[in-house]
């Protein structure tokens, strides 16, 4: 068992038996389970949790370092500032030569400032009702893509 005190919002949601990855000083990535929790006075949170890899690399230490990985997904990290919504789709504007473009994306996971976002793959927008002469026409978001905080769309073609 490894016990920390956190005070992230991530821990004050957690619950017993959420399975979790913690990621330990030798950068291995060994799965847990929150086994215990108990809210300490100063508002922080004691969690325990149970693992069973690389245990052997850890019996040496009296103190180790880790994270604690609540959540992962794979995809591209924007402030959400530069998101808008419209019909319950998500939409970044892209600063392309000039040239500024509404993009869809799927947003993956969001917190109070970030989000992961994706471009969405043709069967899901398929599902969400697009032709395929509306999907091929779509552009699409890549790595090294320069988007725009806080979009002005009223002055943007669709």
């Amino acid at each position: 068992h490894i016990a920390t005190i956190m005070d992230s919002k991530e821990a004050k949601d957690a619950t017993i038996g959420k399975k979790v990855k913690l990621r330990l000083s030798t950068q291995d990535e060994v799965p847990a389970v929150v086994t215990y929790i108990s809210n300490q006075e100063d508002k922080s949170i004691l969690i325990v949790f149970e693992i069973s890899e690389c245990v052997e690399k850890l019996i040496d230490y009296r103190k180790i370092s880790f994270d604690v990985i609540w959540w992962k997904y794979e995809g591209l990290k924007i402030p959400k500032s530069a998101i808008t919504y419209e019909n319950g789709l998500s939409y970044i504007v892209r600063n392309r030569a000039g040239y500024q473009d509404r993009i869809l994306v799927e947003v993956l996971k969001e917190n109070e400032n970030y989000c992961i976002i994706d471009n969405y793959d043709h069967e899901s927008l398929k599902k969400l009702g697009f032709s395929t002469k509306d999907i091929s026409a779509m552009k699409k978001i890549s790595i090294y893509d320069e988007i725009v905080i806080n979009p002005d769309i009223e002055n943007l073609e669709k």
